[in-house]
Formats: structure tokens, C-alpha cells, sequence
């Protein structure tokens, strides 16, 4: 006579798994021990290196990333996969042409506006997204945007910040571009003015001693 094997305990899951494969064993056992939710964010690799700097004068940006790693149903990192920071270098002479100006020379004598005229381009710093390629036409009443200005352009003149991926950004004391990390009153970056003792007295005239 042939026995029916025993039932499995009441409150458990038996989850089969092919034993060939590591990873989908592992991501087996997370569901079945974790009930299949997600248990926090995935993990984050190190930094990458930080790259040359955008400019080969005056001011610039460098910028380092890393990737998340995580499994399937478990959360996003939490944070940015790219980091940008301030490279100073020395002053661009001033027979320099500016960054910017630079850029809308690209178009000079190439057809545009899907016409075959072609026009002169410089700078144009009166349209509203200041971190846009907004180029002049010299001689004509128009300017035309060509994208996003590359990372490391300064915003405006006379305007601190430089350009990273289509924003404005300024540098934290920390170097980091649009940190918005500050120094403390005890002149520490990023502090929470503990590392300093401050000291006030009053002073009272006492009048003129003989």
C-alpha cells in the first residue's frame, strides 16, 4: 500500500531552487526567508576617480561617479551616481577666448534653422535658462539655442557658478559643486560651530580715574 508523504509544517514555504544557478538561489533564499520584500536600498560601488579638469585655464569642473548594485525588488541607492568639484587653475590670459564664446563658434557657417543660411554666432546671456547654448546671430534680431552649454561653463558673466548638466551651481567650502556646504563661525567646513569657544565680556566705562 503506498504512504502519502507527510504534509509540510503549517507557517512555512518550501521554495525550490535549481542548484546550478548561485544567484538565482541567492535572490530564491531573500524571498523566501524575507517574505519577498524589499529590505532597504542597494549598495553603492566606491568612487571613480576624478576626471582632468574641463578647462586648461581659470576655473573648471572634474567630475567622479559609481554605480548602485542591487537586486531585483530591493530600493534604489539613496544619493547622486555623479560628483562634481571646483578645479582651480591658473588665470586664462587675457588673449583668451572665453569658454562660451568658444562654443557658439562651433556654428559659425554651418546651416541651420533647416535653411541653408548660414550666420556668425556669439554669445547671448538674456534668454532664461542661462546654462543653454544661447547663441546670437551677429548682424539679425534673433538668437537660437543649440543644447545645453558643455559642464565647466561659467553661468554668466560677473555671475559666480559654473554650468553642470544644464544647472547653475555654486561650490560648498567642501569644493563640491552645489553642496551647499558652508563654513561655520569657527571657520570649520561643514561644522556645527563646536570646535571653537566663544567669549564675550561687557565693558563698562567707569568714568575718569584720577
Amino acid at each position: 500500500r503506498a504512504v502519502a508523504p507527510d504534509p509540510a509544517p503549517t507557517g512555512h514555504t518550501l521554495c525550490p531552487f535549481p542548484p546550478q544557478n548561485f544567484l538565482l538561489l541567492l535572490g530564491t533564499l531573500l524571498s523566501c526567508g524575507l517574505g519577498g520584500s524589499a529590505q532597504g536600498p542597494g549598495e553603492w560601488t566606491p568612487w571613480g576617480s576624478w576626471t582632468h579638469c574641463s578647462s586648461s585655464c581659470g576655473q573648471g569642473v572634474s567630475v567622479r561617479s559609481r554605480r548602485c548594485i542591487r537586486f531585483p525588488g530591493e530600493e534604489p541607492c539613496w544619493g547622486d551616481t555623479h560628483e562634481y568639484r571646483l578645479c582651480q587653475l591658473p588665470d586664462c590670459p587675457p588673449s583668451a577666448v572665453p569658454f562660451r564664446d568658444l562654443q557658439c563658434a562651433l556654428y559659425n557657417g554651418r546651416p541651420v534653422l533647416g535653411t541653408q543660411k548660414t550666420y556668425q554666432w556669439v554669445p547671448f546671456h538674456g534668454a532664461p535658462n542661462q546654462c543653454d547654448l544661447n547663441c546670437l546671430a551677429e548682424g539679425h534680431a534673433f538668437y537660437h539655442s543649440f543644447g545645453r552649454v558643455l559642464d565647466g561653463t561659467p553661468c554668466s558673466p560677473g555671475v559666480e557658478g559654473l554650468c553642470v548638466a544644464g544647472r547653475c551651481l555654486s561650490a560648498g567650502c567642501d569644493g563640491l559643486l552645489g553642496s551647499g556646504t558652508r563654513e561655520d563661525r569657527c571657520g570649520r567646513c561643514g561644522g556645527a560651530n563646536d570646535s571653537c569657544l566663544f567669549v564675550q565680556r561687557v565693558f563698562r566705562d567707569a568714568g575718569d580715574h584720577p
